[in-house]
Protein backbone atom coordinates (compact mmCIF):
# COMPACT_ATOMS: atom_id res chain seq x y z
CA UNK A 1 0.00 0.00 0.00
CA UNK A 2 1.18 3.59 -1.00
CA UNK A 3 1.23 5.59 2.13
CA UNK A 4 1.66 9.64 2.21
CA UNK A 5 1.74 12.09 4.69
CA UNK A 6 1.44 15.84 5.09
CA UNK A 7 5.06 17.35 6.58
CA UNK A 8 5.73 20.57 8.14
CA UNK A 9 8.39 21.95 4.90
CA UNK A 10 9.95 25.00 5.30
CA UNK A 11 9.42 27.66 2.45
CA UNK A 12 10.64 30.98 1.89
CA UNK A 13 9.41 33.88 3.87
CA UNK A 14 6.90 36.21 2.64
CA UNK A 15 9.58 38.86 2.86
CA UNK A 16 12.30 36.92 1.13
CA UNK A 17 9.69 36.10 -1.33
CA UNK A 18 8.12 39.55 -2.17
CA UNK A 19 9.50 41.27 -5.16
CA UNK A 20 11.91 38.27 -5.52
CA UNK A 21 10.86 34.96 -5.35
CA UNK A 22 12.01 33.95 -9.07
CA UNK A 23 15.46 34.57 -8.09
CA UNK A 24 15.55 32.55 -4.96
CA UNK A 25 14.46 28.94 -7.01
CA UNK A 26 16.44 26.36 -9.09
CA UNK A 27 16.32 23.55 -11.80
CA UNK A 28 17.74 20.31 -9.95
CA UNK A 29 21.47 20.36 -9.23
CA UNK A 30 22.16 17.85 -11.67
CA UNK A 31 20.76 19.65 -15.36
CA UNK A 32 22.63 22.72 -14.91
CA UNK A 33 25.95 23.29 -16.90
CA UNK A 34 28.90 25.27 -15.02
CA UNK A 35 28.28 28.54 -15.90
CA UNK A 36 24.35 28.34 -15.35
CA UNK A 37 25.36 27.63 -11.81
CA UNK A 38 27.35 30.37 -11.64
CA UNK A 39 24.45 32.82 -12.74
CA UNK A 40 22.06 31.06 -10.20
CA UNK A 41 24.88 32.15 -7.53
CA UNK A 42 25.37 35.60 -8.61
CA UNK A 43 21.59 36.17 -9.32
CA UNK A 44 20.64 36.24 -5.32
CA UNK A 45 22.42 35.51 -1.91
CA UNK A 46 19.31 32.87 -0.75
CA UNK A 47 19.35 31.31 -3.97
CA UNK A 48 18.37 27.46 -3.02
CA UNK A 49 21.20 26.39 -5.40
CA UNK A 50 23.85 27.82 -2.67
CA UNK A 51 22.31 24.57 -0.57
CA UNK A 52 21.63 21.87 -2.88
CA UNK A 53 24.89 22.59 -5.65
CA UNK A 54 27.56 24.88 -3.26
CA UNK A 55 30.42 26.54 -5.29
CA UNK A 56 34.03 23.76 -5.01
CA UNK A 57 36.42 26.14 -3.56
CA UNK A 58 40.29 26.35 -3.81
CA UNK A 59 42.04 24.48 -1.20
CA UNK A 60 38.46 22.46 -0.29
CA UNK A 61 40.28 18.50 0.03
CA UNK A 62 37.66 16.71 -1.81
CA UNK A 63 34.61 17.26 -4.36
CA UNK A 64 32.24 16.79 -1.73
CA UNK A 65 33.87 19.18 0.76
CA UNK A 66 31.06 22.27 0.23
CA UNK A 67 28.50 19.72 1.85
CA UNK A 68 29.48 21.29 5.28
CA UNK A 69 29.21 24.92 4.19
CA UNK A 70 25.99 24.14 2.32
CA UNK A 71 24.39 22.77 5.89
CA UNK A 72 25.68 25.86 7.42
CA UNK A 73 24.30 28.14 5.09
CA UNK A 74 21.46 26.33 5.70
CA UNK A 75 20.96 26.77 9.59
CA UNK A 76 21.73 30.20 9.29
CA UNK A 77 18.53 30.96 6.62
CA UNK A 78 16.53 28.59 9.64
CA UNK A 79 17.82 31.19 12.42
CA UNK A 80 17.79 34.22 10.39
CA UNK A 81 14.34 33.59 8.86
CA UNK A 82 14.77 33.38 5.31
CA UNK A 83 13.21 29.49 5.32
CA UNK A 84 10.10 29.47 7.62
CA UNK A 85 8.31 26.31 8.81
CA UNK A 86 4.50 25.57 7.84
CA UNK A 87 3.01 25.76 11.38
CA UNK A 88 1.03 22.85 10.50
CA UNK A 89 1.54 19.20 8.15
CA UNK A 90 0.00 20.60 5.10
CA UNK A 91 0.17 19.11 1.59
CA UNK A 92 1.39 21.37 -1.36
CA UNK A 93 -0.31 22.04 -3.75
CA UNK A 94 1.95 22.80 -7.45
CA UNK A 95 1.01 24.18 -10.68
CA UNK A 96 3.37 24.66 -13.15
CA UNK A 97 3.27 26.77 -16.34
CA UNK A 98 6.06 26.02 -18.93
CA UNK A 99 6.75 26.08 -22.58
CA UNK A 100 7.24 22.71 -24.23
CA UNK A 101 10.97 22.95 -25.76
CA UNK A 102 9.81 20.64 -28.73
CA UNK A 103 6.69 22.04 -29.34
CA UNK A 104 6.93 25.68 -28.22
CA UNK A 105 3.10 25.20 -26.83
CA UNK A 106 2.45 26.78 -23.17
CA UNK A 107 1.44 23.78 -21.15
CA UNK A 108 0.44 23.25 -17.11
CA UNK A 109 1.50 20.41 -14.89
CA UNK A 110 -0.29 20.02 -12.13
CA UNK A 111 0.78 17.76 -8.77
CA UNK A 112 1.39 18.05 -5.23
CA UNK A 113 4.17 17.45 -3.12
CA UNK A 114 3.52 15.07 0.46
CA UNK A 115 5.47 12.50 2.22
CA UNK A 116 5.68 9.39 0.85
CA UNK A 117 6.72 6.31 3.19
CA UNK A 118 10.12 4.36 1.67
CA UNK A 119 9.30 1.07 0.48
CA UNK A 120 12.61 -1.34 -0.14
CA UNK A 121 12.36 -1.74 -4.01
CA UNK A 122 11.54 -4.89 -6.13
CA UNK A 123 8.86 -6.69 -8.04
CA UNK A 124 5.88 -6.68 -6.23
CA UNK A 125 6.87 -2.88 -4.51
CA UNK A 126 4.10 -0.21 -4.72
CA UNK A 127 6.11 2.26 -5.24
CA UNK A 128 8.17 1.45 -9.02
CA UNK A 129 11.92 2.13 -9.91
CA UNK A 130 12.47 2.32 -13.92
CA UNK A 131 16.12 3.04 -14.62
CA UNK A 132 19.58 2.18 -12.92
CA UNK A 133 21.47 4.80 -11.25
CA UNK A 134 24.66 6.07 -10.85
CA UNK A 135 27.66 5.09 -7.64
CA UNK A 136 28.84 8.83 -7.00
CA UNK A 137 25.64 10.39 -7.20
CA UNK A 138 23.89 8.08 -4.34
CA UNK A 139 26.78 8.54 -2.12
CA UNK A 140 27.05 12.42 -3.09
CA UNK A 141 23.34 12.92 -2.04
CA UNK A 142 23.70 10.53 0.75
CA UNK A 143 26.68 12.71 2.08
CA UNK A 144 24.94 15.77 1.45
CA UNK A 145 21.45 14.41 3.45
CA UNK A 146 23.92 13.77 6.48
CA UNK A 147 25.33 17.58 6.51
CA UNK A 148 22.17 19.40 5.84
CA UNK A 149 19.42 16.40 7.65
CA UNK A 150 17.58 17.12 5.38
CA UNK A 151 15.65 16.14 1.84
CA UNK A 152 16.24 18.93 0.22
CA UNK A 153 14.18 18.57 -3.38
CA UNK A 154 11.14 15.80 -3.95
CA UNK A 155 11.42 12.72 -5.48
CA UNK A 156 9.13 12.97 -8.86
CA UNK A 157 6.90 10.36 -9.21
CA UNK A 158 3.01 9.33 -11.41
CA UNK A 159 0.22 7.77 -10.80
CA UNK A 160 -2.81 6.22 -12.37
CA UNK A 161 -5.58 8.29 -12.51
CA UNK A 162 -7.71 7.05 -15.24
CA UNK A 163 -11.07 9.03 -13.33
CA UNK A 164 -9.30 11.98 -13.06
CA UNK A 165 -10.41 11.76 -9.53
CA UNK A 166 -7.37 13.56 -8.14
CA UNK A 167 -7.14 15.58 -11.16
CA UNK A 168 -10.03 17.21 -10.84
CA UNK A 169 -9.15 18.11 -7.23
CA UNK A 170 -6.15 19.86 -7.60
CA UNK A 171 -7.62 21.57 -10.57
CA UNK A 172 -9.96 22.92 -7.72
CA UNK A 173 -7.11 23.58 -5.32
CA UNK A 174 -4.90 25.04 -7.76
CA UNK A 175 -8.01 28.08 -8.79
CA UNK A 176 -7.61 29.13 -5.00
CA UNK A 177 -5.48 32.20 -4.46
CA UNK A 178 -2.09 31.27 -4.34
CA UNK A 179 0.43 30.67 -0.95
CA UNK A 180 3.21 31.64 -3.63
CA UNK A 181 3.94 32.51 -6.97
CA UNK A 182 6.45 33.30 -9.14
CA UNK A 183 8.23 33.04 -12.50
CA UNK A 184 11.45 31.87 -11.79
CA UNK A 185 14.33 33.21 -14.32
CA UNK A 186 13.73 30.04 -17.45
CA UNK A 187 10.17 31.34 -17.83
CA UNK A 188 8.33 29.47 -16.15
CA UNK A 189 5.57 30.34 -13.66
CA UNK A 190 4.92 28.44 -10.04
CA UNK A 191 1.61 28.57 -8.25
CA UNK A 192 1.93 26.94 -4.95
CA UNK A 193 -1.40 26.39 -2.53
CA UNK A 194 -0.51 25.29 1.29
CA UNK A 195 -3.79 22.95 2.75
CA UNK A 196 -3.69 21.43 6.11
CA UNK A 197 -7.37 20.62 5.33
CA UNK A 198 -7.95 17.21 7.18
CA UNK A 199 -10.50 16.02 5.06
CA UNK A 200 -8.17 17.07 1.73
CA UNK A 201 -5.79 15.98 2.87
CA UNK A 202 -7.18 12.43 3.64
CA UNK A 203 -8.59 12.24 0.18
CA UNK A 204 -5.06 12.49 -1.09
CA UNK A 205 -4.14 9.66 1.34
CA UNK A 206 -6.88 7.13 0.88
CA UNK A 207 -7.17 7.60 -3.08
CA UNK A 208 -3.16 6.86 -3.17
CA UNK A 209 -2.94 3.79 -0.93
CA UNK A 210 -4.77 1.35 -3.52
CA UNK A 211 -2.32 2.80 -6.18
CA UNK A 212 0.90 2.44 -7.83
CA UNK A 213 3.50 5.02 -7.74
CA UNK A 214 6.21 5.36 -10.42
CA UNK A 215 8.95 6.91 -10.02
CA UNK A 216 9.49 9.48 -12.81
CA UNK A 217 12.34 11.47 -11.95
CA UNK A 218 15.21 11.60 -8.56
CA UNK A 219 16.07 7.65 -8.26
CA UNK A 220 19.26 8.76 -6.49
CA UNK A 221 17.14 10.47 -3.94
CA UNK A 222 15.21 8.05 -2.72
CA UNK A 223 17.72 5.46 -2.64
CA UNK A 224 19.82 8.05 -0.88
CA UNK A 225 16.57 8.04 1.61
CA UNK A 226 16.57 4.38 1.93
CA UNK A 227 20.23 4.51 2.83
CA UNK A 228 19.82 7.23 5.20
CA UNK A 229 17.34 5.69 6.93
CA UNK A 230 19.23 2.54 7.25
CA UNK A 231 22.37 4.47 8.45
CA UNK A 232 20.53 6.37 10.77
CA UNK A 233 18.87 3.18 12.62
CA UNK A 234 21.82 1.52 12.46
CA UNK A 235 23.17 4.17 14.51
CA UNK A 236 20.41 4.43 17.06
CA UNK A 237 20.72 1.15 17.52
CA UNK A 238 24.16 1.07 18.50
CA UNK A 239 23.44 4.43 20.71
CA UNK A 240 20.89 1.50 22.66
CA UNK A 241 17.78 3.70 21.28
CA UNK A 242 15.23 3.07 18.34
CA UNK A 243 13.58 5.68 16.20
CA UNK A 244 9.59 5.93 17.21
CA UNK A 245 7.27 4.32 15.28
CA UNK A 246 6.70 6.49 11.68
CA UNK A 247 9.37 8.43 12.68
CA UNK A 248 10.44 10.87 9.84
CA UNK A 249 13.05 8.67 8.57
CA UNK A 250 10.73 6.62 6.74
CA UNK A 251 9.29 8.88 4.71
CA UNK A 252 10.19 10.83 1.39
CA UNK A 253 9.06 14.40 0.07
CA UNK A 254 7.76 13.83 -2.87
CA UNK A 255 6.10 15.28 -6.05
CA UNK A 256 3.33 13.15 -6.85
CA UNK A 257 1.53 13.86 -10.51
CA UNK A 258 -1.42 12.38 -12.18
CA UNK A 259 -0.55 9.68 -15.11
CA UNK A 260 -3.15 11.78 -17.00
CA UNK A 261 -1.99 15.02 -16.84
CA UNK A 262 -1.22 16.81 -19.86
CA UNK A 263 1.33 18.78 -18.99
CA UNK A 264 3.51 15.28 -17.83
CA UNK A 265 6.09 15.50 -20.59
CA UNK A 266 8.99 12.92 -21.58
CA UNK A 267 12.03 14.09 -23.65
CA UNK A 268 14.84 12.03 -24.89
CA UNK A 269 17.84 11.69 -22.90
CA UNK A 270 20.65 11.64 -25.79
CA UNK A 271 24.11 10.32 -24.83
CA UNK A 272 27.47 12.39 -25.41
CA UNK A 273 30.74 10.07 -25.60
CA UNK A 274 32.83 12.26 -24.19
CA UNK A 275 35.94 10.58 -24.97
CA UNK A 276 37.03 7.18 -27.07
CA UNK A 277 39.82 5.97 -29.03
CA UNK A 278 38.21 4.92 -31.85
CA UNK A 279 38.32 7.08 -35.32
CA UNK A 280 35.60 7.82 -36.79
CA UNK A 281 36.17 5.38 -39.68
CA UNK A 282 36.11 2.56 -36.79
CA UNK A 283 33.25 3.16 -35.25
CA UNK A 284 31.54 3.28 -38.44
CA UNK A 285 33.19 0.04 -39.21
CA UNK A 286 32.15 -1.44 -35.68
CA UNK A 287 27.92 -0.08 -36.49
CA UNK A 288 27.88 -2.44 -39.98
CA UNK A 289 27.07 -5.53 -39.05
CA UNK A 290 24.42 -4.57 -37.08
CA UNK A 291 22.85 -1.19 -38.45
CA UNK A 292 22.10 0.69 -41.68
CA UNK A 293 23.56 4.15 -42.28
CA UNK A 294 22.36 6.65 -44.00
CA UNK A 295 24.70 10.23 -44.13
CA UNK A 296 23.00 13.87 -43.94
CA UNK A 297 25.63 16.17 -45.39
CA UNK A 298 26.38 19.27 -44.51
CA UNK A 299 27.35 20.04 -47.44
CA UNK A 300 23.46 20.14 -48.64
CA UNK A 301 22.30 23.24 -47.05
CA UNK A 302 24.78 23.61 -44.26
CA UNK A 303 24.39 21.70 -40.70
CA UNK A 304 21.23 23.04 -39.64
CA UNK A 305 19.79 21.50 -42.16
CA UNK A 306 20.79 17.98 -41.86
CA UNK A 307 20.20 18.54 -38.51
CA UNK A 308 16.84 18.91 -39.09
CA UNK A 309 16.42 16.46 -42.20
CA UNK A 310 17.86 13.66 -39.70
CA UNK A 311 15.62 14.82 -36.59
CA UNK A 312 12.61 14.45 -38.87
CA UNK A 313 13.72 10.96 -40.06
CA UNK A 314 14.17 9.61 -36.53
CA UNK A 315 10.28 11.05 -35.96
CA UNK A 316 9.19 9.24 -38.99
CA UNK A 317 10.75 6.28 -38.27
CA UNK A 318 9.89 6.34 -34.80
CA UNK A 319 6.58 6.41 -35.51
CA UNK A 320 6.82 3.09 -37.95
CA UNK A 321 8.04 0.99 -34.71
CA UNK A 322 11.87 0.93 -36.11
CA UNK A 323 14.90 0.94 -33.42
CA UNK A 324 16.50 4.56 -35.03
CA UNK A 325 19.61 7.00 -33.95
CA UNK A 326 20.91 9.94 -34.65
CA UNK A 327 24.87 9.94 -34.64
CA UNK A 328 26.84 13.08 -34.83
CA UNK A 329 30.86 12.37 -34.77
CA UNK A 330 33.35 15.17 -34.16
CA UNK A 331 35.16 16.21 -36.80
CA UNK A 332 32.83 14.55 -39.59
CA UNK A 333 31.20 16.73 -42.28
CA UNK A 334 27.80 15.32 -41.51
CA UNK A 335 25.49 13.48 -38.88
CA UNK A 336 24.25 10.21 -39.40
CA UNK A 337 21.24 7.80 -39.42
CA UNK A 338 21.70 4.83 -37.76
CA UNK A 339 18.46 1.84 -38.27
CA UNK A 340 18.95 -1.46 -36.16
CA UNK A 341 18.87 -3.76 -38.29
CA UNK A 342 16.04 -5.95 -38.03
CA UNK A 343 18.02 -9.57 -37.61
CA UNK A 344 19.77 -7.97 -34.65
CA UNK A 345 16.24 -7.24 -32.97
CA UNK A 346 14.92 -10.39 -33.52
CA UNK A 347 18.37 -12.57 -32.01
CA UNK A 348 17.40 -9.67 -28.90
CA UNK A 349 13.39 -11.24 -28.65
CA UNK A 350 14.61 -14.78 -29.11
CA UNK A 351 17.74 -14.25 -26.40
CA UNK A 352 15.44 -13.58 -23.89
CA UNK A 353 11.51 -13.55 -24.65
CA UNK A 354 10.95 -12.28 -20.82
CA UNK A 355 12.88 -9.26 -21.06
CA UNK A 356 11.56 -7.77 -24.64
CA UNK A 357 10.05 -5.45 -22.49
CA UNK A 358 13.53 -3.72 -21.86
CA UNK A 359 16.13 -5.38 -24.02
CA UNK A 360 13.82 -3.97 -27.01
CA UNK A 361 13.67 -0.20 -25.88
CA UNK A 362 15.74 1.76 -27.97
CA UNK A 363 17.82 2.87 -25.18
CA UNK A 364 18.28 -0.57 -24.15
CA UNK A 365 19.93 -1.32 -27.44
CA UNK A 366 22.02 1.75 -27.64
CA UNK A 367 23.58 0.71 -24.28
CA UNK A 368 23.89 -2.96 -24.89
CA UNK A 369 24.30 -3.56 -28.37
CA UNK A 370 25.79 -0.11 -29.82
CA UNK A 371 27.58 0.89 -26.89
CA UNK A 372 29.07 -2.32 -25.02
CA UNK A 373 28.91 -4.85 -27.77
CA UNK A 374 29.77 -3.22 -31.43
CA UNK A 375 31.84 0.42 -29.05
CA UNK A 376 33.29 -1.80 -26.05
CA UNK A 377 32.70 0.11 -23.49
CA UNK A 378 32.43 -1.71 -20.22
CA UNK A 379 29.72 -1.48 -16.81
CA UNK A 380 31.93 0.76 -15.51
CA UNK A 381 32.69 3.45 -17.78
CA UNK A 382 29.00 3.52 -18.10
CA UNK A 383 28.66 4.29 -14.54
CA UNK A 384 31.26 7.26 -15.14
CA UNK A 385 30.00 10.73 -15.81
CA UNK A 386 33.35 11.34 -16.91
CA UNK A 387 32.75 9.15 -20.06
CA UNK A 388 29.33 9.21 -20.80
CA UNK A 389 27.47 12.71 -20.33
CA UNK A 390 23.60 13.16 -21.31
CA UNK A 391 20.99 16.13 -22.90
CA UNK A 392 18.07 16.58 -23.70
CA UNK A 393 18.18 18.61 -26.62
CA UNK A 394 19.64 17.50 -29.46
CA UNK A 395 21.10 20.92 -31.09
CA UNK A 396 23.18 21.41 -27.32
CA UNK A 397 24.15 17.82 -28.21
CA UNK A 398 25.86 18.44 -31.61
CA UNK A 399 27.35 21.64 -30.26
CA UNK A 400 29.16 19.61 -27.91
CA UNK A 401 30.65 17.21 -30.24
CA UNK A 402 31.99 20.88 -32.15
CA UNK A 403 33.44 21.69 -29.13
CA UNK A 404 35.25 18.96 -28.44
CA UNK A 405 33.47 15.90 -27.56
CA UNK A 406 33.77 12.60 -29.41
CA UNK A 407 30.41 12.04 -30.35
CA UNK A 408 26.29 12.36 -29.97
CA UNK A 409 24.00 9.68 -30.09
CA UNK A 410 20.37 11.39 -30.67
CA UNK A 411 17.74 9.11 -29.80
CA UNK A 412 14.00 9.54 -29.70
CA UNK A 413 11.91 9.62 -26.57
CA UNK A 414 11.03 6.51 -24.39
CA UNK A 415 6.87 6.32 -24.22
CA UNK A 416 5.33 6.62 -20.68
CA UNK A 417 3.55 3.40 -22.35
CA UNK A 418 6.84 1.40 -22.50
CA UNK A 419 7.81 3.06 -18.79
CA UNK A 420 4.84 1.29 -17.69
CA UNK A 421 5.37 -2.15 -19.47
CA UNK A 422 9.45 -2.61 -18.28
CA UNK A 423 8.56 -1.29 -14.65
CA UNK A 424 5.36 -3.70 -14.60
CA UNK A 425 7.51 -6.47 -15.97
CA UNK A 426 10.14 -5.97 -12.77
CA UNK A 427 12.65 -4.63 -15.14
CA UNK A 428 14.84 -1.49 -14.97
CA UNK A 429 16.10 0.81 -17.90
CA UNK A 430 19.36 2.01 -18.60
CA UNK A 431 20.53 4.98 -16.72
CA UNK A 432 19.17 8.13 -17.43
CA UNK A 433 16.38 6.15 -19.85
CA UNK A 434 14.08 9.42 -19.64
CA UNK A 435 13.76 12.77 -19.21
CA UNK A 436 10.49 14.04 -17.66
CA UNK A 437 9.76 18.01 -18.30
CA UNK A 438 9.81 20.04 -16.65
CA UNK A 439 12.07 19.02 -13.92
CA UNK A 440 10.31 19.94 -10.50
CA UNK A 441 11.56 22.83 -9.53
CA UNK A 442 13.75 23.15 -6.26
CA UNK A 443 13.49 25.23 -3.39
CA UNK A 444 9.79 25.66 -2.94
CA UNK A 445 9.77 23.33 -0.89
CA UNK A 446 12.20 21.33 1.88
CA UNK A 447 11.85 18.65 4.54
CA UNK A 448 13.82 18.73 7.47
CA UNK A 449 14.49 14.94 8.81
CA UNK A 450 14.02 14.69 12.58
CA UNK A 451 14.53 10.89 13.79
CA UNK A 452 12.70 11.71 17.03
CA UNK A 453 9.93 13.37 15.02
CA UNK A 454 6.65 10.99 13.97
CA UNK A 455 4.85 11.45 10.72
CA UNK A 456 1.19 12.33 11.19
CA UNK A 457 0.64 9.04 9.08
Amino acid sequence: MVSIAPFRGYVYSEDEMRGSGGALVAPPYDVLSMAERELYYEGHPHNFLHVDLGRTLPGDPDEMAWHARSAETLAGWFRDGVLVRSPKPAVYVMETEFTHPLTGKRQIRRGFVCLMRLEEPGRDARIRLHEQTFSFHKQERLDLMEKTRSQLSPIFGFFPDAEKALSNVLASLAGRAPDMALRDTSGQVHKVVVTDDPETVEIFRSRLSGLTVYIADGHHRYMTALNYRDRNRARLAREGQAPPPDSALDWVMTYLCPMSDPGLCVLPTHRILRSWPLTNEEILARLAPIAETRVFSFADGGRRAACDALSEKLHEDDRKGLTVFGLFLNGADCCCFIKIREKVKEALADKAPERSSLSLLDVSVLTEVVLTEALGLTEELMDDPGRISYISDSASAFRLVEAGERAAFILNPTSLAEILKVTESGYVMPRKATYFYPKVTNGLVINLIDPRETVPA
